[in-house]
């Protein structure tokens, strides 16, 4: 199985395995020479009692030489190898049997050890001297028994060669062993990779493999997925957005062809003058058309966290207000603002103002000569509000979850739009994590158009939704 240079999963496991081992390796080695060798309570040192116990009670039965000789020979033997693989040297062993009146009963050479250890006491260090003493069970015999501590450390040192050689010598078939497991458990991984490379890039059918079974792979091909069925939806949307648009776009091109020809055909300055003024104002619709599937295209593919700015929203409300008031005043509409002074917020300033202008566009489109509109903007304590209202025809509440789709337009109304004002405004609210309702208007008539928006602004992740969803 290869794997490419750089960071890798592989490496990772193996290299973490057998750290794991050598770490649990070296504790029970750290525990085991610590039980072994500490002074008083350890292994050697309880073998090293009883070794003196074993010589005194060996010295208290009438067992005579040389058969006594041989078995405490053979005792000392035995502690000695069970600890080293070379036997106890003579000079780093001594012994004395006394009774507890009257010389030494037998004693090796020389006794080392200055003073006499408290018999059964546990074995102390003197000078370069392990020292225990022991007493027959009748008390009529003493045994001390005295090891040079070069023989403790070099028992130690083969401790600690017993642990770490087999360590060392199987070290490498760990390591070959863990890296064949590892490569032959991440062979489904291999496999989904291969999966994702060789499929084709137009499909969008969901991904199929028998390794999806595996509990640690079993979220990525649910999250791949997923990813492929918001792809579909995506790309479905799309679709019907950009027929949809052809389909828009096709009623005033043919419009324009068709002025153009009576333009051609006109025998008098002044059906030329009213053919002109036609074929203006379906120019004028067609880059109104234009310009808001520019916008709602830009809206679809950006965050706004891109974009993002303090600024002041009631500023922002006012200033929109006053471009389009003109025109309200010339259709005989009363228009104003009645929120607060100041509104500060975080957040796309160029998409808002967008939203100002699609709200007012279509309130002063759709509204009758002498309605009212009102703009409001004001400060909660979580939230900040945009309002339009106004007392026109409005929209039927059955309609209204269906007007915020793109190109929809309502049956029996005479003025003329894109159907795409209120998509641009919930995409806009989308973008910004806010919400939208659509309710009645003034003193219950007509519509409002009510907004909140995060206080802190795009604070959140932006749902970003297909060009197929309403």
């Amino acid at each position: 199985m290869a794997f490419s240079r750089g960071r890798s999963l592989y490496r990772r496991l193996v290299w973490t395995s057998l750290a794991s081992i050598v770490a649990i390796w070296s504790l029970l080695l750290i525990w085991f020479y610590w039980e072994v060798t500490r002074v008083g309570t350890g292994f050697f040192d309880r073998d090293l009692s009883n070794l003196a116990g074993t010589v005194a009670a060996v010295y208290s039965t009438d067992v005579g030489e040389p058969g006594r000789s041989h078995v405490i020979e053979r005792q000392i033997f035995q502690f000695s190898r069970s600890y080293s693989n070379s036997p106890l040297l003579e000079h780093e062993f001594a012994y004395r049997i006394v009774a507890p009146t009257g010389p030494a009963l037998a004693q090796s050479g020389v006794w080392p050890v200055p003073g006499n250890p408290e018999p059964g006491a546990p074995p102390v260090n003197r000078g370069r001297w392990r020292v225990v003493s022991a007493q027959s069970e009748n008390r009529a015999i003493t045994v001390q028994i005295a090891i040079e501590r070069g023989f403790v450390q070099r028992a130690q040192a083969e401790i600690l060669v017993f642990f770490l050689l087999p360590l060392l010598v199987t070290l490498p078939v760990m390591i070959v062993l863990l890296q064949l497991g590892f490569g032959r458990a991440l062979l489904p991984l291999n496999n989904l990779a291969r999966a994702i490379s060789e499929r084709n890039p137009s499909s969008t059918q969901p991904l199929a493999s028998p390794d999806s079974a595996y509990r640690e792979l079993a979220p990525v091909f649910t999250s791949v997925n997923v990813l492929l069925s918001r792809l579909a939806s995506y790309r479905e949307g799309e679709q019907r957005f950009f027929a949809d648009a052809a389909h828009e776009m096709r009623t005033p091109l043919a419009a324009l062809g068709a002025q153009i020809h009576l333009l051609e055909q006109a025998a008098s300055e002044q059906e030329r003058s009213d053919i002109a003024a036609r074929l203006q104002e379906s120019l004028s619709r067609c880059a109104e058309l234009v310009g808001k599937l520019l916008a709602l295209s830009r809206l679809e593919s950006e965050s706004t966290r891109s974009h993002v700015q303090i600024f002041d929203l009631a500023v922002l409300a006012r200033e929109a207000l006053a471009r389009h008031a003109p025109h309200a005043i010339a259709c005989g509409m009363d228009i104003a603002y009645e929120g607060a002074d100041t509104v500060p917020y975080a957040g796309d300033a160029i998409a808002l103002d967008s939203l100002l202008d699609n709200l007012l566009d279509n309130a002063i489109r759709y509204c009758p000569q002498g309605s009212a509109i009102r703009l409001e903007a004001e400060e909660g304590f979580h939230c900040v509000r945009l309002a339009v209202y106004d007392d026109g025809p409005g929209i039927p509440p059955e309609w209204r979850e269906e007007a915020l789709k793109r190109f929809v337009r309502l049956p029996d109304t005479s003025a003329t739009g894109s159907g795409l004002g209120l998509a641009i405004v919930k995409r806009v609210v989308e973008l910004h994590g806010g919400s939208l309702l659509l309710g009645d208007g003034l003193h219950g008539r007509g519509l409002g158009v009510e907004i909140r928006l995060p206080a802190a602004g795009v604070n959140a992740p932006p749902v970003l939704p297909g060009p197929g969803s309403g």
